[in-house]
């Protein structure tokens, strides 16, 4: 992990935890110019991503931010946004008694125990890709073009182009498994789960998670 820090450390903090194939500074990058007023934002580039090394599991990228935080007095968290990979230790972070977060908006995440076919499934999916990219070598992968617009795909592509196999086997595995728990009414106040109307993610999470939080799709 690489933490990129933006703004005062006085200012109430935001941490941003990007999805697969967006780097800390990209999710700031396009997220920034939508706050108003002044933040202290952390902007992670989790393993395999950005200036960060290998992604091992998502045990070892929430230890390293939980001890970044610790040591600079930061147990204050304004808000945690966390997309698809990124809600792996933005999880843990809600959870963890150590810190007060405020709100939390988890976007496009598959909460379960063992979702053991999911993790498969988006293993075989991700490593046909890499496969693909690297016989092809294109700047954009059409399928992330027609989706996401050429600059986006561009920025995706570069990025995937430097996580390594072992990286997407890690990472599946970190976007499958959660070690999930009931949730207090309080804590169920300050969740938002975001999800489209045919997300698989949801289809999968409002099965597995049926009593912890309330959920509608968007």
């Amino acid at each position: 992990m690489f933490i990129n820090e933006f703004g005062c450390r006085d200012n109430p903090t935001i941490i941003l935890l990007a999805p697969m194939m967006f780097s800390g500074t990209d999710l700031h990058d396009l997220i920034k110019p939508h706050f108003k007023g002044e933040y202290h934002i952390i902007a992670l580039d989790q393993g395999g991503h950005g200036k960060a090394g290998g992604y091992h599991s998502a045990d070892e990228e929430f230890q390293a931010l939980r001890s970044f935080l610790l040591e600079i007095g930061c147990t204050e968290i304004a808000l945690v946004y966390g997309a698809s990979l990124g809600v792996a230790v933005g999880w843990r972070l809600f959870v963890d008694p150590a810190f007060h977060v405020a709100h939390a908006w988890f976007d496009g995440v598959a909460l379960a125990r063992n979702a053991r076919f999911a993790e498969w499934f988006m293993r075989r999916l991700f490593r046909s890709r890499k496969k693909k990219l690297a016989k092809t070598k294109v700047e954009a992968s059409p399928s992330l073009v027609k989706m996401y617009g050429y600059d986006f795909a561009r920025m995706m592509t570069q990025n995937f182009e430097r996580i390594t196999l072992e990286d997407i086997d890690n990472i599946c595995h970190a976007c499958c498994h959660y070690d999930l728990r009931r949730l207090t009414e309080d804590e169920q106040k300050k969740l938002h789960l975001d999800f489209g109307e045919k997300d698989f993610d949801w289809m999968y999470s409002k099965k597995q998670f049926p009593f912890t939080c309330r959920m509608r799709s968007l």
